[in-house]
């Protein structure tokens, strides 16, 4: 039966393995451009002309424009990532991953080898599975991580030109916000992180409040008629 399936899963697992090369290649390729003043400053000057006019504010106000770059790329990284998710599948998906384990530690604990290798055998099909949810979840990341890695760029040589480096913080009153720190972290990236990462997590959570609300509402108003 496991057999007879694999033919059909192991494309999956394939694409899935070429979409993970693509991105971890682009990744690669975004470092090598970052790295290269030669590609990375010609290339931030002329995105200048597009980016300057809507985030920069002329380096003016250099936080608002890292915060305001977070938030837009959160808001389009996770809208087309929420309808490319199945939230169902997911969430059944980790139930299943709590029993296999929960499972797998309690066959170790009691020395079951016909167990451990019943659930072994398992394992390759959860693979298969969590490889096809992930990889509809990456699907739209394709198209957005090239808008993202422009921005970066065009961000990286934003604050390499920024005209006056200094900046308030709670914390410190005259900051240069080039040069600090958090731990291993430049400053600015972080800012543009957290407001990267707090957007995109309140709008998908947003987003599906509002969406399981109104699924739940439906079944209700369908049971209701049929009764």
């Amino acid at each position: 039966m496991q057999q007879g399936n694999r033919p059909a899963q192991n494309p999956q697992m394939t694409k899935f393995m070429m979409i993970e090369f693509i991105f971890m290649f682009a990744g690669l390729g975004l470092i090598f451009i970052i790295s290269d003043p030669s590609i990375r400053n010609p290339l931030g000057h002329y995105l200048n002309y597009v980016f300057m006019p809507l985030l920069g504010f002329n380096y003016k106000l250099p936080i608002l424009t890292l915060m305001l770059t977070g938030i837009i790329l959160g808001l389009i990284s996770s809208i087309p990532r929420y309808f490319f998710t199945d939230w169902l599948k997911m969430g059944k998906m980790q139930m299943i991953s709590r029993a296999y384990s929960k499972a797998m530690r309690e066959a170790y604990r009691s020395g079951d080898r016909t167990r451990q290798q019943k659930l072994q055998k398992m394992q390759m099909q959860r693979q298969m599975d969590q490889a096809a949810l992930s990889m509809n979840t990456m699907k739209p990341l394709m198209v957005t991580e090239i808008f993202f890695f422009l921005i970066f760029i065009w961000l990286y040589v934003f604050m390499l030109t920024i005209h006056y480096q200094y900046v308030s913080m709670p914390w410190d009153l005259n900051l240069n916000i080039v040069t600090s720190k958090i731990y291993i972290m430049p400053l600015w990236m972080a800012l543009y992180t957290l407001g990267n990462l707090a957007v995109g997590y309140f709008v998908t959570m947003i987003m599906k409040y509002v969406d399981f609300t109104y699924k739940l509402r439906k079944i209700d108003e369908d049971t209701a008629q049929s009764i």
